[in-house]
C-alpha cells in the first residue's frame, strides 16, 4: 500500500485513472465531485483521493475482523 499521497506511483496510478474514465460520464462527474471536495477543504486531489482510500481501507478491515 501506498505511504503517502505524494507517492510518485500513487500519483501515477489515479493520473491513468483519470485519463481511462474520459469515456464515462458518471466516473468523470465522481472525480470532478471529489475535485470541488478538496478544493473546498483547501487540500490536492490527491490528497483527497488517498483519504478517501484510506478510510475505505479501515472501513473494510473493520467488516473483516472476526466477532
Amino acid at each position: 500500500m501506498f505511504h503517502h499521497y505524494d507517492d510518485h506511483r500513487f500519483r501515477k496510478i489515479i493520473d491513468e485513472f483519470i485519463l481511462s474514465s474520459a469515456n464515462d460520464k458518471s466516473l468523470s462527474c465522481i472525480i470532478r465531485n471529489i475535485d470541488l471536495e478538496a478544493a473546498k477543504s483547501g487540500i490536492s486531489f490527491y490528497q483527497m483521493v488517498f483519504m478517501l482510500i484510506q478510510k475505505d481501507v479501515i472501513k473494510n478491515r473493520k467488516t473483516k475482523l472476526p466477532i
